[in-house]
């Protein structure tokens, strides 16, 4: 089994496709060069007709299922962790230390602010007493 073989489908890719076109994808390398290249493009060809059908269905401008819901944060590390099934295991390492990172970046800032308004209310203190 290669490792192409074990790539997750995206929300996406179910909108614009289905199990026929995974049967298709299957059989290519059973097939000779040139019919490989003309099921490759026809295979493309159609997820692109479904693509663009589903955005004539659909006319509000976000992708319904794929849309996150408004109580759904949206946040960089977010997406990451979103993207992150699909990577290979590098990637998910790289991903995985971006997200570390952000973490300690944000702690950093909220560590900072803390500070900052532990000084004001000690000004404040001082000021009045």
């Amino acid at each position: 089994m290669n490792e192409e073989s074990t790539i997750r489908l995206t929300d996406f890719d179910h909108l614009t496709g289905d199990h026929h076109l995974q049967m298709i994808k299957a059989a290519l390398p059973y097939v000779n060069a040139s019919g490989q290249r003309l099921l490759s493009i026809l295979i493309r060809f159609e997820e692109l007709r479904r693509t663009i059908a589903f955005f004539d269905r659909n006319e509000s401008p976000e992708l319904g299922i794929m849309s996150l819901q408004e109580d759904q944060s949206r946040s960089p590390a977010d997406m990451l962790n979103a993207v992150k099934p699909f990577a290979d295991p590098q990637e998910q390492d790289f991903i995985d230390m971006l997200c570390n990172l952000m973490e300690g970046l944000r702690i950093g800032s909220q560590y900072q602010q803390e500070l900052m308004l532990q000084e004001a209310a000690g000004a404040a203190k001082r000021r009045f007493s």
